[in-house]
């Protein structure tokens, strides 16, 4: 009789299907389960038994633990069963010391925990454990350590639609109604072509139609013309505005920065490009391109990006956006920001997105001063 896998908390459920190597079989992410306490590691329990091992404790000293698998090392290599088991059980473990950890799908016959911002294969560290040195056994150890004390910047409270001083509220100006369509002349449903199926492998590296996004254009104008009339800004049109983007494109149309009035609210460029796009360079680091990918896969709209582009650029003057750097032990970047209409994200980035260390000690203390976010931009007075 095997041994009952109660060892964590919660039932144990079946671990995610592992993933194809194709993208196209990736699983969208809301057809992912949640999966904490995954089943399959009674032979580890067994094999603990017989070595006089004590479950439990293993699973409270992730370092106990690893020094333990590493010990046996040799005897998981030669049964592939009992590897399998103790991968699952070290997934577990890793499992527990966060609450947003869950089991991810690997790729073939790869075991994968973690969250949004770092994940760990368990088979591999297990294959791997024969030939780690000491001090890569410490690397390891250290790099899960500082995930575990990582806390994700929340999203800023979203604020509720304001009228400013100069009475203004922002309006989007109608898109152009187009029909695309594809060489047979059928009209394309985009937003909806892969409603029912995933989109085959080609549509990632395929672009048709992306003259769609050039209403965005009009967006940014209208943002543009939007900011200027509501608060107190500085207004640069210049080539130098370009300097601002971490990666400037090569076939911009117009560049422009937007300074508010206040040393505390966070500044903005905005630059459009002939691909068309639009990009949005907001407060110390944060960049966004809308699109961020026009392949046929994504099969984004002008009106979807057109919203997205909106609800940032207005969190951003209603002072609902966050930057945080240096975040834990592998120095990570965050953004926060929260529309007011309630819509929020929250992003991260275990490397900083520059490498200069001039630049990143600079963004340092530029944001040491901001504990809590940039400032709403001051209203414009007549």
């Amino acid at each position: 009789m095997e041994p009952a896998e109660d060892v964590f908390t919660g039932p144990p459920m079946a671990p995610p299907p592992p993933m194809a190597r194709r993208t196209s079989d990736f699983l969208p992410v809301e057809e992912i389960p949640t999966i904490r306490h995954a089943a399959g590691y009674s032979p580890f329990l067994a094999f603990c038994t017989q070595h006089q091992a004590d479950p439990h404790h293993l699973a409270s000293d992730l370092p106990a633990l690893v020094a333990f698998l590493r010990t046996h090392a040799g005897q998981f290599q030669q049964d592939p069963g009992l590897l399998r088991a103790a991968a699952v059980f070290t997934g577990n473990t890793v499992a527990t010391l966060r609450p947003n950890a869950q089991w991810q799908p690997g790729i073939d016959d790869e075991f994968a925990v973690g969250t949004e911002d770092a994940s760990f294969e368990l088979t591999r560290l297990l294959q791997h454990l024969p030939l780690a040195s000491a001090d890569q056994i410490e690397l390891f150890l250290d790099e899960v350590q500082g995930w575990r004390h990582w806390e994700p910047l929340p999203p800023p409270p979203p604020l509720p639609p304001a009228t400013h001083a100069s009475g203004a509220l922002y309006t989007r100006p109608p898109l152009p109604q187009q029909i695309f369509t594809t060489p047979e002349g059928q009209p394309i449903p985009y937003g909806h072509r892969w409603d029912e199926d995933p989109p085959p492998e080609e549509a990632y590296s395929r672009i048709t139609h992306p003259e769609r996004f050039a209403a965005l254009h009009q967006i940014a104008q209208a943002l543009i013309d939007h900011l200027r009339a509501t608060y107190d800004i500085t207004v640069t049109e210049a080539p130098a505005s370009l300097q601002d983007l971490l990666w400037a494109p090569d076939d911009n149309i117009y560049a422009i920065r937007l300074t508010p009035n206040r040393a505390d609210a966070a500044p903005l460029t905005i630059v459009s490009t002939t691909e068309p796009a639009v990009i949005v360079h907001a407060g110390a680091w944060c960049e966004l391109a809308f699109p961020d990918c026009a392949c046929d896969a994504c099969d984004e709209t002008a009106e979807g990006q057109a919203k997205e582009l909106e609800q940032f650029v207005l969190a951003v003057a209603a002072g609902t956006f966050r930057e945080r750097y240096p975040l834990g032990r592998q120095a990570a970047y965050e953004y926060a920001w929260a529309a007011p209409d309630g819509s929020s994200e929250t992003a991260s980035t275990s490397d900083p997105p520059t490498g200069s260390p001039t630049h990143r000690q600079d963004t340092q203390h530029r944001l040491a001063a901001l504990p809590h976010g940039w400032k709403s931009w001051p209203p414009r007075t007549t």
